[in-house]
């Protein structure tokens, strides 16, 4: 029997000794060298809580990053800020910004940097996560977005080729504004093919030595916990993926919603070269059907779609969001869960 694998997204909640000094860092008042050792003990604790809830493959926690990519824009050249990320405002207080010349990102993005500070301490550590180049310029107020997108691509391609020559060996792609806009219909798979393709471009197995697993999450966006549209369904993203054959090796689902659980069936209509993550553990609303009974039944019910060796299950999302002691409940039962299997 082949066993299902268990994975994580990205974030975990961030280690609650270590939050006042994060906070400096989050506000850019010391800079990432200052803050490594912080930032490196923050991602050791998050680590090694992945590990004890038992999943097959852990993440660094993206501790540095604590509000998933709004910390990316102020580390930009070329933006001038029009409003900074309020935290405390939801959606109301996402970042704007106006694109003033080329972008470019002389610190990088932090992803990178953050998967070897991470690898350093961790070396069984393989997986990493860094958000698409349309979502990172969700908030930039310009008319025109041809020319900061592809500064976008760039700079996003740049991040992996660094994180691939460093060990990475999973390479994650957070795409929820793709996501959202092939579920509501205002862009088209010709649009989004190489915001989702180009980044990985770069990546050249031969000069790693190995192959590089490229994987895409299209997540319905995660701010306050709360999902950035009401529309909410799978067949509207199986033709984004269905063209992507050959370009990524792997796609994860939320699967959590009500509307995208109940078109669970097209998933069989995925490339069989594609592996599906099922994020059957809904970080969103993890009280009434996070138990192990439940999770355990979600997927029996997937393997009757996809067969046991290209199903992975894990989060819906990323846990950053999630109160701690949710966090490990959830993980801990997705992996007793899966092991039922």
């Amino acid at each position: 029997m082949t066993p299902i694998r268990t994975t994580m997204v990205g974030s975990w909640p961030i280690p609650f000794g270590q939050r006042l000094k994060l906070k400096e860092y989050y506000a850019d008042l010391v800079t990432d060298e200052e803050a490594y050792s912080v930032l490196q003990a923050a991602a050791r604790i998050a680590m090694d809580e992945q590990i004890a809830c038992g999943v097959d493959q852990f993440m660094g926690g993206e501790t540095f990053a604590p509000d998933f990519f709004h910390h990316t824009p102020p580390r930009l050249a070329g933006l001038e800020t029009l409003q900074r990320r309020d935290t405390s405002k939801g959606h109301e207080g996402v970042g704007r910004y106006r694109v003033v010349g080329n972008l470019s990102a002389p610190r990088g993005t932090g992803h990178s940097l953050a998967f070897q500070r991470e690898k350093t301490i961790e070396p069984r550590l393989s997986k990493v996560a860094i958000p698409s180049p349309l979502t990172i310029a969700g908030g930039f107020l310009n008319d025109s977005e041809i020319e900061h997108i592809s500064d976008m691509s760039e700079i996003i391609t740049d991040e992996i080729v660094s994180m691939s020559q460093s060990g990475a060996e999973e390479i994650q792609l957070d795409a929820p504004s793709e996501a959202v806009a092939m579920i509501s219909g205002t862009r088209s798979v010709d649009d989004l093919i190489p915001l989702i393709a180009d980044p990985f471009s770069g990546i050249d197995t031969k000069d790693v030595g190995r192959k590089i697993i490229r994987t895409v999450h299209f997540c319905l966006g995660d701010i306050s916990r709360k999902t950035a549209t009401e529309d909410q369904n799978l067949r509207n993203l199986i033709p984004l993926v269905q063209a992507l054959e050959g370009k990524i090796d792997r796609v994860h689902f939320e699967c959590s919603y009500a509307g995208q659980w109940a078109e669970r069936e097209v998933l069989g209509d995925i490339p069989d070269s594609i592996e599906v993550i099922a994020g059957i553990a809904d970080v969103k609303n993890t009280a009434p059907s996070a138990t192990v009974e439940d999770l355990s039944e979600k997927i029996s019910l997937l393997l009757k779609v996809i067969p046991a060796d290209r199903l992975l299950v894990s989060t819906s999302c990323g846990c950053g969001r999630v109160p701690h002691d949710e966090a490990i409940r959830l993980v801990r039962n997705l992996v007793k869960a899966a092991s039922q299997h």
